[in-house]
This record gives structure tokens, sequence and C-alpha cells, in this order.
């Protein structure tokens, strides 16, 4: 029977190391899913970060390029502006009816028709104002006249041509229009 005791001793023996084992392996299961759980928060967090900063880098990007391309917009109005006058000057010298010299005035038109081709290549161009119907956003209306046979609301003259950039008005047409 001492035989039979110290198996079961044996057994028992066995039995609790099983159990501390499944226990010690349980516990190291935890500790690694603790672990596990820690590094995929600390992974998701650098995730989340790094595609913050990637969306602050795509966003400042696309600032710095709108922004530019404003600035360049307002530069080319700014000097449109300026350098229109000169043309205004231009097309009215070219408006004399009395040419003394022929040559004179044929290289006068070609300065002018290259200042409008440059203007052109710009995307700026004269707003087409004649004969069409009034609008405030193309057009300022200096004088009203009332004249036969015209529709009313109608431009009758340009005073000064107006021009666009792009699909901005830069200068509005100085006109005449028909009450």
């Amino acid at each position: 029977m001492v035989v039979e005791n110290n198996d079961r001793e044996t057994i028992d023996e066995q039995e609790h190391t099983t159990i501390d084992e499944e226990a010690t392996t349980e516990a190291t299961a935890n500790e690694e899913a603790v672990v596990e759980s820690e590094d995929e928060k600390k992974y998701k967090e650098l995730e989340d970060r790094y595609l913050r900063l990637q969306a602050d880098y795509s966003n400042f990007r696309r600032r710095s390029t709108e922004e530019k391309a404003r600035m360049h917009a307002m530069g080319m109005e700014k000097l449109a502006l300026d350098i229109l006058p000169v043309l205004d000057n231009f097309e009215r010298a070219l408006m004399v009816d009395d040419v003394q010299d022929e040559k004179f005035y044929n290289g006068m038109e070609m300065i002018a028709d290259q200042f409008r081709s440059e203007l052109a290549k710009n995307d700026i161009v004269e707003i087409d104002a004649l004969n069409q119907p009034f609008d405030p956003n193309l057009h300022h209306a200096v004088v009203m006249e009332e004249k036969e046979g015209v529709d009313e609301n109608t431009v009758t003259d340009v005073l000064q041509k107006g021009y666009r950039l792009g699909d901005r008005v830069i200068r509005p047409s100085m006109v005449k229009v028909s009450k």
C-alpha cells in the first residue's frame, strides 16, 4: 500500500504540476496578450499620427499651390491694369483721320497689334461690348441715350474697352446704352 500512496502522491504532484504549468502558460499568454495589445495600441497611434502628418502635408502643398496661383493672378492683373492705358492711347492715336505718314501709321498699328497679341497670350482678352445687351457685370454705363432702331438696354458705343483676365473682369467696358 505504500507503493499506492507514493503513486497517489506522484499523481497528485503531476496533477498539481500540470495545473501550475497551465496557470503559468495562461499567465504567460495573458502577459503576451497585454504586450500585444500595448504594441497594437502603439502601432495604431503611430499609424494615426503618420496619416495625420501625411494629410497635413498634403493640405499644406495644396494651399501653397493655390496661394502661388492667386499671387500670380494678382500680379498679372496689376500689370494688365498698368499697361492697358498705354494700349488705349495707341488705339486713340490710330483713330486719327489725317494720316501724314503711312509708314509711321502702319508701324503704330503693328505695335498695337503686338500689344493685343501679347495680352491674349497671357489670357487677357477684350470684352465684346458693342451692340450687346447691357450687362452690369461686364459694362459700366456712363451715358444713356435714346436711339431709334436699337433695342432698349443695348450698348450703342464703347467709350473705353473692357478686359478680362481668364473669367474675371479686370476692367469693365465704359459704354453708352440705349434707353
